[in-house]
């Protein structure tokens, strides 16, 4: 089989390429020193994207940050690890967010740049829903979430100006490694939205 991508999948792929590789760095479990408060919305990017946590999660207050460029970064993980408070009992995962500015002519993601961005990690269910080309990556998530499952999946979407990329990473044997840790990367990218270009991120 070819390993060939034409130049238009090789730019996508760099964007794609820049904020996949970013991911690790950024990643810690969620810090056990106290409580936080439940924070289930945020913008990043200067205010210019808005974040809507799924049903359960939260975002770690403490992962908050502006990247350089322009763009922004959130972890988010079950609402009632970070709080120490009752609540929905989501099912143990990490989730990233990352957005980075995009020129205005860029080509919109597709399953052939994610891919090159991965690579030469195997890849299972591939796919694009409502603006979100998402994939599902068969190795390297134990090295990211320390008794992570490999299987993790990863994902992006385009919000105007903007590229979202988005990473789940959960518990080895978990059913989020599988189908439903699609469908909850989903949730994910449906709670982002173009928010405008003003403003500062929520910290």
């Amino acid at each position: 089989m070819s390993t060939w991508i034409s130049e238009t999948g090789r730019r996508r792929a760099l964007a794609c390429g820049a904020l996949l590789l970013a991911l690790p760095a950024c990643l810690a479990p969620p810090p056990a020193s106290g409580p936080q408060p439940a924070i289930t919305q945020t913008t990043l990017a200067n205010g210019a994207v808005q974040v809507r946590a799924p049903r359960g999660y939260c975002f770690d207050d403490g992962s908050l940050r502006r990247l350089a460029g322009g763009g922004g970064f959130a972890l988010l993980a079950p609402c009632t690890q970070l709080t120490g408070a009752p609540g929905f009992a989501a099912a143990p995962a990490l989730m990233t967010v990352s957005v980075m500015p995009q020129p205005r002519d860029a080509a919109p993601p597709d399953a052939e740049g994610l891919a090159a961005a991965v690579a030469p990690a195997p890849l299972g269910a591939q796919g694009q829903a409502d603006g979100l080309v998402y994939a599902q990556v068969m190795t390297g998530g134990e090295a990211v979430l320390p008794g992570g499952d490999p299987r993790h999946w990863r994902g992006t979407r385009a919000l105007g100006r903007h590229l979202a990329s988005l990473a789940l990473y959960a518990p080895e044997g978990s059913a989020l490694s599988g189908r439903d840790g699609r469908l909850l990367l989903g949730d994910l990218a449906a709670g982002l939205s173009v928010a405008g270009d003003r403003g500062e991120d929520k910290r």
